[in-house]
C-alpha cells in the first residue's frame, strides 16, 4: 500500500488525470442509473382467481376452492396456500420459497389448473392465474372528465384506454366509475309465453345469427384461398330482424318478443375526485420498467390527448415517481448535510480550512467510485442504497482523518524546514505508519457485511445492496485515504493550529481523563460489575421495545378502506361514502381525495377505498392525521372503516394500535363457535374496543332447494331449474356486435321491474321438456339462510381473524395478556392461534438477521485475532460490543423507536464500527507498555487517543443525526438504523475510554511487553493502530533474542 502512495506522490499529474476519469465515469453512472424507491424485490407469489357467478361463499369454497387447493398442494417449492371464498369468486394465493423460478412455477401451476378445471362446475369460469409482485399496485392514477361526451365511460374505455395501452412500459390499464353501454334485449313475458320460447333459446338464436364459420380452402386459378361462412348484425335495427326458432314453426322475429335498444348498466362502480363524479384510470408498469419511464410516457400521452381535444380534462391524481423523487431528494439533502457537518468537525479540531478541504475532497471521490461499482453490480439509486452512502460518509472520513492526523504528527516531529519535499516526505511517512492500521480497521468494518451476501428472502433482497454499497464506500475511502489525502497534503501544505476551536477543550479533557483514570483503574473489578450492570439494564430496556417488520415512509397519503354490509345496494353504499367524505374534507390538511367503489378486481364488490392526499405544508404529521380521522369516523354506521398511512412499504409495516388474533382449525363450525365465544368475551373488556371478526358480516341469502322427485315428475333437472332462475334474474350475455368500430355486449334479460322481489322469483314459471309449464314453487322450496360474507383458509385449514382497537397505549405485553386471559382458555386441541403474514415474516426475517449478526461477531474476532496475533487482545477489543448495546437499546427506548429489520441491520453495522476505537486503544497501549508500566501506559493510551477517537466518532455520529431525525418522506424507513449506531457509538466511545483499560488490566495480568530494540530511540509519536506484519516480525525477533 505504501508503494501506491509513493507512486501517487511522484506522479501527481497522472493521479489527477485518474481522478478526473473517476469523476467522469462516476457522473455517467449516476445520470444513467435507475431510480426506484426500494431495491427490486422478487416475491414469488401466484394467484388463482375463479369466477362462479351466483354461488354463495359456502358453495364456492366446497366446489371451487377446495378442489384447487387439493390439486396444487403437491407443487414443489410451495411455502403456503391462502384462500378466500366470497360470493361468486374464489381466490387461491400460493406463496413460494424465495429463489423459486416464477416462470417455472407458473407453468407447473398451469398444468395443475388444467387438470382440476374438468372437476369444477360447468357454469364456473376457467380459473385465471395471475403473478403477484411488489409492482402489482397501480403506479399512476388519473381522473378523467369531458364535458362534450354523453357517455364518458364508453369514450374513455374505447378512445383513451387504448392510447395508454400503447405505452411500451405499461403492463395494465384498468378503468373504474361510470356505466358501460350495452344492447339490451328486453323480453316481453307475455310474448315469450305465447310463442313458447325462453331467454336461453333467444340467446342461442342470436349467437347462431352472428356467425363466422371457417369451411377450409378452395383453389382459384393457381391460388388456394380460405373459405368461411359469415353473417353479422352491426346495428340495432338488424338485430331486431333476427328470426327465432319456435315450436310452432311460424316465422317470428326478435322484435316480436322483445324490445331491443341501447342502454347503460346500472352503476355498480363509483369513482369520484374531490367529490365530483369522474372516470378513474389506473396504470401499472411492467416489472422490468421503472416508475420514472412510465410517468414520462404517460405525461406525454396526456399532453397529446388534451391538445387534440380541448374539452378533455385529465388530472394526474397519483404518480409514484413523484414520491420516489421526493424520497431520493430528501436522502440527497441528508447526504450533503452529512458531508458539510463532517468538514466542520474536522475544522473544529485542526483549525485549518485546508485540512477540512483535504478530507472533504476524499468524500466525493469515494462516493463517485462507489457509484461506478454500484453501476457494475446493477444496483439502482433508491432509498436503501442512498442511505448507505449517507451512513458511509461518517465512516469514509475515518480513514482520511487517521491518515491526515498521522501526517500532521510526522510534520510536528520533523526537524526539517517544511518545504514541498518535506511535506512530501511527511505525507509518505504519515501514510506508511498508519497504512496497515487503516487497512485493518476497514477490514473489520467490511467483514460484518459478508453474512448479508448469503441472506435470502426479503432481508437479503432488501439489504444486500446496502451492505455492498457501504463496502464499496469503505474500500474507495481506503484507497482515497492513502492516495488523495497524501497528495492533497503535499500540495496544500496545511498547518495544525494550536489555537483551533477545540484544542483547549481537548487538552482539558485529556487532563480530566488522566485524573479520573487514576481513580478508576485500581478499581477494575468495580468497573467490571458496573459495566455488566449497565448491560443488564439495557437488555431489560430491550424487552420493553415494540417490534415491527419495517418502518413505513411518509408520503402524505392516507388510505381509508370501507367494508359495507354484504349485499348493500350501491345507492346506500354511496351515501356512506359521501358521509365519510363530508368528514375528512373539513380537515385543512387535506389537499385532494379519490373515492373508488366496486368495479370488480380482487377486492370484494362491497369494499370501497378513499385515497386521501395531504398538503405538503400540513400542520400535522400523517400518523397524527390518521389517529384523528379514526376517532372522527368511529361513529359512521353500517360499515367497517380502516384508516392507515399509505406507504410503498405498508405491506411490511405493523402497528400495535390494533389488536388482532387469528384462529385456525380443520372444522369450520368449531372454529366459528370458538370465535363467537372469544368475540363475546372481548366485548366485555375495557382495554380493547371495536371488536370485529370475519364471521360477523354474514348475510341472509335466498336458497332454492329443489325437490328431486317433483322435478323429475315434471321432466326437469336441478341444473335446468337453476339455469332458468339465473336467466330470469341475471339474464344471458349472448354476443358482441360492432357499432361504429366499438364492440358492444348484447344481453338478453327481463325488464328491470321483473323478478326484482322475492315474490316475483317465487312466481317464476318454468318450461318443461314436453313444452308444458310448471311454477317454481311446485318443484322447489324458496328459503332464507345465513351465509358468511367470505370463508378464509390457510394451508387447508379454516381461518378466522378477530380484530379490535386498544383503548390505551399498547405494548406486546398487552396483546399477550389478552390472549392468555381470553383466547387461550377457549382453544381446543384442534383449534390453534395462527400468525398473520406480518408476524410470520417477522419471525423468519429476524431469525435470519440474528444468525447474520452472530456470524459477523465471529468474523470480527477472527480478523482481530489475526491482526494482533493474539486471541486475548481480540477478546479485549470485543468487550466494546456489549458496551455499545447499552447506548443502542437506551436510545431506541428514549426515542420510542421499534426494533425492525432496519434497526437489526444497524446492530450489524454497529459491531463492525465500535471495535475500531477498541483496536486503536489496545494497539496504542501495547506500544506504550514497551517503555511504561501498565497503569501509566493505559492512562496515556486513552489520553493520547481521545482526539482521534472523538474526531472519527463525532463525524460518524453527527453525520447520522439528519437520518435519525427522519427528515424527508422516507426518513422513517431508515431511522432505526441511524438511532442504533448513534446510541451504540456514543456509549461505546465513553465505555471504551473509561472501562476498557480495566478489562485490559484484568485480562493481561502481569505480562509485560518486551521493549523494541532496533538501535536508536522510539519514534516520539505513537502508531495509530496495529500492523499485521510489523507485529509478527517483532514477536519473532523478540523470541529469538530471548533464546540467545
Amino acid at each position: 500500500m505504501i508503494n501506491l502512495t509513493k507512486y501517487v506522490l511522484k506522479r501527481p499529474v497522472t493521479t489527477i488525470m485518474c481522478i478526473l476519469c473517476l469523476i467522469f465515469f462516476g457522473y455517467t453512472s449516476v445520470t444513467g442509473a435507475t431510480m426506484e424507491l426500494t431495491p427490486e424485490m422478487d416475491m414469488p407469489m401466484l394467484l388463482v382467481l375463479t369466477n362462479y357467478s351466483g354461488a354463495n361463499p359456502e358453495d364456492v369454497n366446497d366446489l371451487i376452492t377446495k378442489e384447487i387447493e387439493d390439486q396444487v398442494g403437491s407443487l414443489s417449492g410451495l411455502k403456503s396456500i391462502t384462500s378466500a371464498s366470497s360470493e361468486g369468486m374464489s381466490m387461491v394465493m400460493l406463496e413460494y420459497e424465495y429463489g423459486t423460478d416464477t416462470d417455472e412455477a407458473y407453468d407447473d401451476l398451469k398444468k395443475k389448473i388444467d387438470l382440476v378445471t374438468t372437476q369444477l362446475p360447468n357454469d364456473a369460469d376457467t380459473p385465471v392465474i395471475m403473478e403477484l409482485n411488489m409492482d402489482s399496485a397501480a403506479d399512476i392514477t388519473l381522473a378523467i372528465d369531458n364535458a362534450s361526451q354523453n357517455n364518458l365511460y364508453s369514450y374513455v374505455n374505447n378512445e383513451l384506454v387504448p392510447e395508454f395501452e400503447k405505452i411500451a412500459v405499461a403492463a395494465d390499464v384498468s378503468i373504474r366509475g361510470g356505466s358501460d353501454e350495452y344492447v339490451k334485449i328486453e323480453v316481453i313475458p307475455e310474448k315469450v309465453s305465447q310463442y313458447k320460447v325462453s331467454i336461453s333459446s333467444i340467446a342461442s338464436d342470436i349467437q347462431a345469427a352472428d356467425l363466422s364459420y371457417p369451411a377450409g380452402d378452395t383453389q382459384v386459378g393457381s391460388q388456394e384461398l380460405s373459405v368461411s361462412t359469415r353473417m353479422t348484425y352491426n346495428t340495432v335495427e338488424n338485430l331486431k330482424k333476427i328470426p327465432l326458432t319456435v315450436p310452432s314453426g311460424d316465422t317470428v322475429y326478435l322484435e316480436d318478443v322483445a324490445n331491443v335498444y341501447t342502454t347503460t348498466d346500472s352503476s355498480s362502480s363509483i369513482a369520484r375526485y374531490d367529490g365530483n363524479d369522474t372516470i378513474s384510470v389506473s396504470i401499472s408498469k411492467q416489472q422490468s420498467a421503472t416508475a420514472m419511464e412510465l410517468s414520462n410516457q404517460v405525461k406525454k400521452t396526456i399532453s397529446r390527448l388534451m391538445a387534440e381535444d380541448p374539452d378533455l380534462n385529465i388530472i394526474l391524481v397519483d404518480d409514484s415517481s413523484d414520491s420516489i423523487m421526493e424520497s431520493l431528494m430528501s436522502v440527497v439533502e441528508t447526504l450533503i448535510m452529512a458531508v458539510v457537518i463532517s468538514m466542520i468537525i474536522i475544522w473544529l479540531f485542526f483549525g485549518d480550512i485546508k485540512a477540512s478541504l483535504i478530507v472533504g475532497s476524499s468524500i466525493p471521490v469515494s462516493i463517485l467510485a462507489a457509484f461506478i461499482l454500484m453501476d457494475l453490480m446493477g444496483f439502482s439509486l433508491n432509498v436503501i442504497t442512498m442511505s448507505a452512502l449517507t451512513l458511509g460518509v461518517g465512516m469514509m472520513v475515518d480513514n482520511s482523518i487517521v491518515v491526515l492526523e498521522s501526517c500532521f504528527r510526522a510534520t510536528a516531529s520533523s526537524e526539517k524546514k517544511a518545504g514541498l519535499v518535506e511535506f512530501m516526505d511527511n505525507a509518505l511517512e504519515g501514510t506508511r505508519v498508519v497504512g496497515a492500521s487503516v487497512l485493518g480497521g476497514t477490514a473489520t468494518t467490511c467483514v460484518v457485511f459478508i453474512p448479508l451476501a448469503f441472506l435470502e428472502g426479503m432481508t437479503g433482497q432488501l439489504f444486500k445492496p446496502l451492505g455492498f454499497t457501504i463496502v464499496f464506500c469503505l474500500t474507495a475511502s481506503l484507497i482515497s485515504a492513502v492516495t488523495v489525502v497524501p497528495l492533497c497534503y503535499m500540495i496544500y501544505r496545511p498547518r495544525e493550529r494550536q489555537k483551533a476551536p477545540l484544542s483547549k477543550p481537548v487538552y482539558r479533557l485529556q487532563d480530566t481523563y488522566r485524573s479520573a483514570m487514576r481513580v478508576i483503574l485500581p478499581k477494575k473489578k468495580t468497573v467490571m460489575f458496573i459495566s455488566i450492570g449497565l448491560l443488564m439494564f439495557s437488555l431489560f430496556l430491550a424487552t420493553k421495545l415494540d417490534m415491527e417488520l419495517m418502518g413505513s415512509d411518509d408520503n402524505g397519503e392516507i388510505t381509508i378502506s370501507v367494508d359495507t354490509r354484504p349485499g348493500l345496494m350501491t345507492e346506500k353504499a354511496d351515501e356512506i361514502l359521501r358521509e365519510i367524505e363530508g368528514i375528512i374534507v373539513q380537515d385543512s390538511n387535506l389537499e385532494s381525495y379519490m373515492t373508488s367503489y366496486g368495479g370488480g378486481g380482487i377486492r370484494a364488490d362491497d369494499s370501497a377505498t378513499i385515497n386521501a392526499y395531504l398538503k405538503d405544508d400540513r400542520d400535522m404529521d400523517t400518523v397524527d392525521v390518521v389517529k384523528m380521522w379514526k376517532k372522527q369516523l368511529a361513529d359512521v354506521r353500517n360499515c367497517d372503516i380502516s384508516v392507515e398511512m399509505s406507504s410503498s412499504m405498508s405491506m411490511m409495516s405493523s402497528a400495535l394500535e390494533s389488536y388482532e388474533v387469528i384462529l385456525k382449525g380443520a372444522d369450520y363450525d368449531e372454529v366459528k363457535s370458538i370465535s363467537n365465544k372469544i368475540v363475546t368475551q372481548l366485548m366485555e373488556r375495557d382495554d380493547v374496543t371495536k371488536i370485529h371478526s370475519d364471521l360477523e358480516n354474514s348475510s341472509p341469502v335466498v336458497e332454492i332447494r329443489v325437490d328431486a322427485l317433483k322435478a323429475q315428475a315434471a321432466g326437469l333437472s336441478a341444473s335446468k331449474i337453476g339455469s332458468a332462475v339465473h336467466n330470469a334474474i341475471s339474464g344471458v350475455e349472448s354476443t358482441e356486435i360492432e357499432i361504429d368500430g366499438n364492440d358492444i355486449d348484447v344481453k338478453v334479460e327481463y325488464s328491470d321491474e321483473d323478478y326484482k322481489t322475492i315474490d316475483q322469483v317465487k312466481g317464476l314459471v318454468l318450461t318443461t321438456g314436453s313444452g308444458g309449464s310448471v311454477a317454481l314453487t311446485d318443484v322447489a322450496d324458496v328459503q332464507f339462510v345465513d351465509s358468511p360474507a367470505s370463508i378464509s383458509r390457510e394451508d387447508k385449514e379454516y381461518k378466522v381473524t378477530i380484530s379490535g382497537e386498544y383503548t390505551e397505549l399498547a405494548t406486546r405485553e398487552t396483546k399477550m395478556r389478552i390472549n392468555q386471559e381470553v383466547v387461550t382458555p377457549n382453544l381446543t386441541p384442534s383449534v390453534s392461534i395462527g400468525l398473520n403474514s406480518i408476524d410470520s415474516s417477522m419471525n423468519e426475517e429476524f431469525s435470519a438477521l440474528y444468525k447474520a449478526i452472530g456470524t459477523a461477531v465471529f468474523l470480527i474476532f477472527v480478523v482481530m485475532a489475526a491482526q494482533f496475533e493474539s486471541p486475548r487482545y481480540s477478546f479485549m477489543v470485543m468487550t466494546t460490543i456489549p458496551f455499545s448495546l447499552i447506548g443502542a437499546f437506551g436510545l431506541l427506548f428514549l426515542t420510542n423507536c421499534k426494533i425492525s429489520m432496519v434497526s437489526l441491520i444497524g446492530f450489524l453495522m454497529l459491531i463492525g464500527t465500535v471495535v475500531n476505537n477498541g483496536i486503536l486503544f489496545v494497539d496504542t497501549a501495547n506500544q506504550y507498555r514497551e517503555t511504561m508500566d501498565m497503569d501509566t501506559a493505559l492512562i496515556e493510551a486513552g489520553a493520547t487517543r481521545i482526539r482521534p477517537i472523538l474526531m472519527t466518532t463525532l463525524t460518524t455520529i453527527i453525520s447520522m443525526i439528519p437520518m435519525a431525525m427522519a427528515i424527508g418522506n422516507s426518513g422513517n424507513m431508515t431511522q432505526g438504523l441511524a438511532i442504533v449506531n448513534i446510541g451504540g457509538l456514543t456509549a461505546s466511545t465513553v465505555m471504551c475510554l473509561l472501562m476498557l483499560p480495566g478489562y485490559y488490566k484484568l485480562m493481561s495480568g502481569n505480562r509485560k511487553i518486551i521493549k523494541e530494540k532496533r538501535g536508536g530511540r522510539r519514534k516520539p509519536w505513537p502508531v495509530i493502530a496495529g500492523s499485521f506484519k510489523k507485529n509478527l516480525k517483532r514477536n519473532r525477533k523478540d523470541k529469538g533474542r530471548s533464546e540467545e
